[in-house]
């Protein structure tokens, strides 16, 4: 892309590798530390590419929201275009049949019950198998990833073919182990996104061709699931499931779906539903074991409204509004995607007096926006109490934007915020969570595809 005049500044850079060597660990961190030099709008040198940085919540509102028809586009990642993800609904380039996509998954979740009774079913039905779960390992330290990362994705199988799978299914286990390992290789293989040709070389096309050969792998594992599912249903029924809905968009040609979207999309859901919510989770649990006056301010609200003898549901969330809070803050201080999913402009624009030419890279900075001490007081410290107003009832922020917003807003956020709500409050109902003796937590995350904790242990103590 050739840069015009007025193109963003921004910090000086290596031949060749431009910005790169700065942004190799916690790239969220130093691009919020340019904030302060160059600005709501900046350029960075990614390598050969260049890439503009939008931060702060009027420059951001200003980009996704008032300019969606020009912000709202995917780059064209090298190793996207490889194994054909660009066909699923959140790398897809802007235009005709992303539209027609985006509408069939927003009518389709709706019509498997997205923020409905039905999925609160399903979620509830999850956290007593995940609870059970947690009471084998109760009293002794261990980590919850795998198993937390197992029951969200299995609402999202719920969702997808109708079928939960216990935690110890062979199938559901290879299935989860191959998509998790692709999210951690894709970063190591991100390199070739920006320097092609070394995936010829050893050291970078070793992790490259894992990547590519586990893709395929994933692919053609759902690939087996889904015709399993289309003969145990009849396609006159009524479409209680993604694949179900499909079938009858395609027989009634309602719509002219482009060719693998359905199991793209069930890719998408699966690895960002899952990688997105489990680690929201993991690191509010984190927070609430280095903050036990937080986690013991909402046993005590769950105890007043709920009590001990039913499950927390989402009609008690309105009497719940410092487990509300809580939620919110976990979501604020650690999100999860820091530089949501990258946009790209779809034709020359303006942003805050900056010219930017079409085809240009744009990362949005929600870390920017979430740890602004201009929008928050004490950013770094967890306090729930900032979501509260005076009479203790929950406000908003205009700074706090978990989801992202605009066109390309996450197509999951009323089943991520129905998830976050029912195991948090299942979670805390029936346990006290509490650090080994001697632990010593890590804030700092790790930047992949999420920004996710370090590795921990915890122990679940069961509640009197």
């Amino acid at each position: 892309v050739r840069k015009p005049a007025g193109y963003p500044p921004g910090p000086p850079g290596w031949p060749v590798l431009g910005n790169l060597p700065s942004l190799a660990q916690n790239a969220h961190l130093q691009l919020t530390a340019w904030r302060g030099t160059y600005g709501d709008v900046f350029s960075v040198k990614m390598g050969l590419q260049d890439a503009v940085v939008v931060s702060g919540k009027d420059a951001i509102r200003e980009a996704l929201v008032r300019k969606a028809e020009h912000f709202s586009s995917r780059p064209e990642l090298f190793l996207m275009r490889r194994n054909n993800h660009r066909n699923g609904l959140v790398m897809r380039p802007y235009g005709d049949q992303w539209k027609v996509l985006r509408r069939f998954s927003t009518s389709t979740l709706r019509s498997c019950g997205m923020g409905t009774g039905i999925m609160e079913d399903k979620i509830i039905l999850e956290c007593q198998h995940f609870c059970t779960a947690l009471k084998e390992k109760a009293d002794q330290p261990f980590d919850l990833t795998h198993l937390l990362h197992n029951a969200v994705a299995n609402i999202i199988c719920s969702m997808a073919i109708g079928k939960r799978f216990e935690y110890g299914d062979p199938t559901f286990l290879r299935l989860m182990e191959m998509v998790e390992r692709a999210m951690v290789l894709f970063i190591t293989a991100h390199v070739i996104n920006i320097y092609p040709v070394l995936r010829f070389f050893p050291v970078v096309g070793r992790p490259y061709k894992e990547w590519m050969d586990l893709s395929a792998s994933v692919h053609k594992c759902i690939e087996d699931i889904i015709p399993q599912q289309q003969k145990s249903q009849d396609v006159s029924d009524e479409a209680n499931t993604i694949v179900d809905a499909f079938a009858k968009s395609v027989e009634l040609n309602s719509d002219s779906l482009p060719d693998q979207s359905l199991i793209y999309l069930l890719i998408d859901l699966l690895g960002a539903g899952t990688d997105t919510a489990g680690n929201t989770l993991r690191w509010g649990l984190l927070y609430l074991v280095t903050h036990p006056d937080v986690q013991t301010k909402v046993q005590a609200e769950l105890d007043e409204v709920v009590g001990r003898d039913r499950p927390p549901a989402v009609s008690d969330k309105p009497n719940l509004p410092y487990t509300e809070a809580t939620i919110m803050e976990m979501q604020r201080i650690r999100t999860v995607v820091p530089l949501s999913v990258p946009h790209c402009t779809t034709s020359d624009t303006a942003l805050l007096g900056y010219d930017i030419p079409a085809g240009t890279d744009v990362l949005i900075n929600l870390w920017s926006l979430h740890m602004d001490p201009g929008s928050w007081d004490n950013p770094d410290k967890f306090d729930p109490s900032r979501f509260l107003d005076g009479n203790g009832q929950l406000q908003t922020n205009d700074s706090f934007m978990p989801f992202s917003t605009g066109r390309r807003v996450c197509l999951g956020e009323q089943l991520a915020k129905m998830e976050l709500f029912l195991f948090l409050t299942n979670m805390l109902q029936q346990f006290t969570f509490t650090l080994p003796e001697g632990a010593r937590p890590n804030f700092d995350g790790v930047l992949g595809v999420t920004l996710r904790p370090h590795p921990y242990e915890l122990l679940a103590v069961k509640r009197g």
